[in-house]
């Protein structure tokens, strides 16, 4: 798909189109159905981008320092402070759901199903990385 500018689309026609992506996600009723979509929609290095900065507000709220998670992630101070500023720009009760939900699914992790077949998830190395990620 070639890239656009998003400011040369009409914010009327921006908001009806990103409305209609969160509502056909909120929809979604399986972790199944989420990793289809993603794994369908996401080309693997999208897909890698956003879990490696998913991973860097994990690391973040852990109170690692900006140097641990560059090391650790290889990542930028931008990118750490980009994250950052992503999290703590949102009150506080944001934080403690996605706090929650990231210990609750660590938790259900363990009770993953291991032999299912993600036929989609070992096309390319990104995505068997994901694949190991989730745990599937």
């Amino acid at each position: 798909m070639a890239r656009i500018k998003p400011y040369s689309i009409p914010i009327k026609e921006r908001r009806e189109i990103i409305g209609d992506f969160f509502a056909l996600i909120s929809n979604l009723k399986t972790k199944q159905e989420i990793i289809d979509l993603f794994v369908g929609l996401l080309t693997p290095g999208e897909s890698l981008m956003l879990a490696r900065r998913l991973k860097v507000a994990k690391l973040i709220l852990d109170d690692k320092k900006y140097e641990e998670i560059r090391k650790e992630m290889g990542v930028g101070f931008e990118t750490i402070s980009k994250v950052e500023r992503w999290l703590y720009e949102r009150d506080e009760a944001y934080k403690n759901v996605i706090i929650k939900r990231w210990k609750k699914e660590g938790k259900n992790n363990k009770n993953i199903n291991k032999n299912r077949n993600y036929t989609g998830l070992n096309r390319y190395p990104q995505h068997r990385f994901l694949k190991e990620l989730l745990g599937l």
